[in-house]
């Protein structure tokens, strides 16, 4: 008797699995939204539409470091 449970257990489960494998296969599956959302409002940003592009260089530190040269730590 148990052993017939056990079978028809086995086969139930075996059927739903196929069943919702086969549903699956069949259901056409949704874009992603985001995709949707952003096609065609955001303009085309390149690289023109930097404004940092050129920047100057104005850090004092770049320009006037004393310890550039030093390989090694100056306080030890």
């Amino acid at each position: 008797m148990k052993k017939r449970i056990i079978i028809t257990i086995v086969i139930l489960i075996s059927i739903l699995i196929i069943g919702y494998l086969f549903w699956r296969s069949q259901t056409p599956s949704r874009p992603d939204m985001s995709q949707i959302i952003n096609q065609g409002i955001l303009p085309s940003l390149g690289e023109s539409t930097n404004p940092l592009k050129n920047k100057p260089d104005v850090n004092p530190i770049d320009v006037s470091n004393p310890f550039r040269s030093i390989k090694t730590n100056p306080f030890e």
